[in-house]
Parts: C-alpha cells; sequence; structure tokens
C-alpha cells in the first residue's frame, strides 16, 4: 500500500517544511497498517493501490471561522480533522483532510516544553487517527484508548 499526501501552506507566520510532514505521516500510516490497527483494516479492506491524505496549513483567522463553522466553537483551535467517507470504487482511498494552525502548534510547544516539530507529530498523530474513526469525544474509554495510541505512535516516530 503506497501513500500520497498533499501539503498546503494557506499562512506565512510559521516555515513547515512539506517534504518532513509528508516523511511524518507516512510513517504515522505505516505504524497502524504494521500493527494492524482494527480501524484502519476496516477502512484498507479492499486493498486500494493509494491512500490520499491532506494537510492544510491555516493561520488563526482560518482556523476560527473553520472551527465556528464545523463545530460551533468560535475561537482558534489548533487542530481540525474531515474524515472523507464517501469514497467511490477507485484504486485510491482518499482518508480526508487535517487542517492545522502552525502558530497554535507553535505556542502550545512553547507552553509544553516541546520541539514544534514534536508537537505537529501528536497533531499528526491525532489527525490521521480521526480520519480513521477514532474520536475522543465520544467517550472517556474512546479518549483513553486514543490517547494511548497516540503515544505508541509517538515512541515510534522517535529517532
Amino acid at each position: 500500500m503506497r501513500i500520497s499526501v498533499e501539503v498546503i501552506n494557506r499562512q506565512r507566520k510559521i516555515r513547515v517544511a512539506s517534504k518532513e510532514v509528508i516523511s511524518r505521516i507516512k510513517k504515522i500510516v505505516s505504524f497502524l497498517y504494521e500493527t494492524k490497527d482494527q480501524k484502519l483494516s476496516k477502512i484498507i479492506i479492499k486493498n486500494p493501490a493509494f491512500l490520499l491524505i491532506s494537510v492544510i496549513f491555516v493561520g488563526d483567522k482560518k482556523m476560527k471561522e473553520l472551527n465556528s463553522k464545523y463545530r460551533g466553537k468560535n475561537s482558534v483551535t489548533d487542530i481540525l480533522s474531515f474524515p472523507y467517507l464517501e469514497n467511490e470504487p477507485s484504486d485510491n482511498l482518499f482518508l480526508g483532510e487535517i487542517i492545522i494552525n502552525p502558530k497554535k502548534v507553535f505556542s502550545q510547544a512553547k507552553q509544553y516544553n516541546k520541539t514544534f516539530w514534536q508537537e505537529l507529530d501528536r497533531m499528526l498523530a491525532h489527525g490521521i487517527l480521526h480520519l480513521i474513526g477514532y474520536d475522543h469525544e465520544v467517550s472517556d474509554s474512546e479518549a483513553r484508548k486514543m490517547r494511548k495510541l497516540e503515544q505508541k505512535i509517538l515512541s515510534n516516530l522517535k529517532p
């Protein structure tokens, strides 16, 4: 299975290396595939040639607008994930879009005493888990399960 990642940068505050983002997403999805994650396994049951993911970096204004429109929260957030569940039969499977606010990620990294890339890895893992069906807002047990899996992914990403 091959993974194709589209990275679009629609903000200018924080420089983000697209190639590095693509590499990290591929590592995250490969880890989930190799560990036979149940939710990912259900999605890729038809063995697509490509898994497609879009990552879009936006600024505060756009993120606040999207958060208000789709979650009813009139505030800036770090990440939004939009799973795409209506795929037409084809060799490719579009998992969805991950929208990230790098400025917010940068401030959280400082707050948690992490590097920007450590915090971005957490956001990417979190977003991908949402794309494949995990949802921490459903229940406390689902939140714990998702957080535990995020930690496994992050441990796997360490050099």
